[in-house]
Formats: structure tokens, C-alpha cells, sequence
């Protein structure tokens, strides 16, 4: 909480959000934070910024809305965006493969490796990647089945390291990430195993933001 607050608290920005699973998140730690025995000293400072932007709409003794409340973006997608490329999906892993396939704007700007490079998009996990790339069709290629394998020097038929038999050796989805943070938590496993699964975790987490980045930057040049 401390680390969010330091990263949202200079200005007044808008905040996005997918869905309303960072909103209950906020407001579960909101829940034990006011319940804590032995809180931390600046508990009420902590508790002010979540009410700032989350809504609680009454459940379970909780209720407020901010005018700095979070945009839902998948809200948004379902009232007003269609694309048959989505496949009536409005998961933002089929809305963000539908929305680069659409926008020249993010041809043109994402079509370059310029993510992770010194003088393009500054990024905490991905070197001079570019983030569009299209198949023998001409259609983009999904980003997230982008994302690099865990593990490059293993035999992957044999290997105890993978997450699953279906992930491919790659976080890509919410299952399997969620797969993998239990891993760390609960399962003994090498420095190698366990600095590779928090390095795909990380990509995947990051690419989760930067997808609701380009699915703005879509809408925005869209109402030019």
C-alpha cells in the first residue's frame, strides 16, 4: 500500500483499473488494516488513500465513493466496444490483440522495438521489445503469447519446473500466474526456479498495465 501510494499521490490523475479485482483488493487490505491489533504508525494515512480511490458500495460496513475513484476499463469496453476479433470476449487478452489489429495509431507507434529502449518507452522488465507483431496473415500476433518462456535451457517434455503441462512454460494468463505466486510462497525450488518464475511474473504483470495503456491510447486517437 505504501509503495502505491507513493507512485499515485504527486497529482490528480485518473486511474484505470480492469475489472473489480484491484478495487476489492484495495478494499480487503482497507478490512485488516482498520481491524489490525498492532497497526502500523501510519495506518489512518493508509486508510485515507484507499478510500480516495476505491468505491464500496456498502457491503460488509464499507461505504463510500471518490471522486478520484478508479476507471474500469472492462466496464467501458463492455457498454461501448465491439470487435468481432474479440470473439464476443471482453477479457482484456482478447480486447487487446482486437484493439492492435484496429488502431493504426498503435501500429505505427508499437510496430518498432522501442519498449525498454534508451531513447523510446521506459520499462522495468523488457529490453527494445516491440510489443506488435504480425503473423503470415498480416493479423497482430497476440502480446501475450509474446512473453518469454521461463526457462530456455531445459528440455521442456521432462522438466519438473514448468508450471503446468498446458502453460506452455510461459505466464500468460491469470491462472497461471496465480499458479506461479503460490509456487513461491509454498514450494521449495532452486534460486534459479525461483528468480525465473518472479522474472515471468513480473513481465506478465507489467504487460497486463501496458495493455490497458494501449487500449486507452487506442480510444483516444479513435475520438480525434
Amino acid at each position: 500500500m505504501r509503495a502505491l501510494k507513493r507512485e499515485l499521490e504527486g497529482d490528480s490523475g485518473t486511474i484505470f483499473r480492469y475489472s473489480n479485482h484491484e478495487n476489492s483488493v484495495l478494499l480487503a487490505i482497507y478490512r485488516q488494516l482498520a481491524a489490525a491489533g498492532n497497526p502500523p504508525k501510519d495506518r489512518d494515512e493508509l486508510l485515507r488513500f484507499i478510500v480516495s480511490i476505491t468505491n464500496a458500495n456498502g457491503k460488509k460496513g464499507l461505504s463510500w465513493k471518490s471522486p478520484r475513484n478508479m476507471v474500469d476499463l472492462w466496464y467501458l469496453v463492455k457498454r461501448y466496444y465491439y470487435d468481432p476479433y474479440t470473439k464476443g470476449s471482453n477479457s482484456i487478452k482478447n480486447v487487446l490483440p482486437a484493439v492492435l489489429n484496429s488502431s493504426d495509431f498503435l501500429k505505427k507507434k508499437y510496430g518498432k522495438p522501442i519498449y525498454g529502449a534508451a531513447s523510446g518507452i521506459p520499462s522495468q522488465n523488457f529490453t527494445e521489445w516491440q510489443w506488435l507483431q504480425c503473423d503470415e496473415r498480416g493479423m497482430v500476433k497476440d502480446p501475450y503469447s509474446l512473453l518469454p518462456k521461463l526457462f530456455t535451457d531445459i528440455d521442456e517434455k521432462n522438466s519438473t519446473l514448468l508450471l503446468s503441462s498446458d502453460d506452455d512454460n510461459v505466464i500468460k494468463h491469470g491462472g497461471a500466474a496465480i499458479t506461479a505466486f503460490a509456487r513461491l510462497q509454498f514450494e521449495e525450488m532452486t534460486e534459479y526456479e525461483r528468480e525465473a518464475i518472479k522474472g515471468g511474473l513480473k513481465k506478465y504483470c507489467e504487460l497486463d498495465k501496458m495493455a490497458m495503456v494501449m487500449i486507452y491510447e487506442a480510444w483516444m486517437d479513435w475520438l480525434q
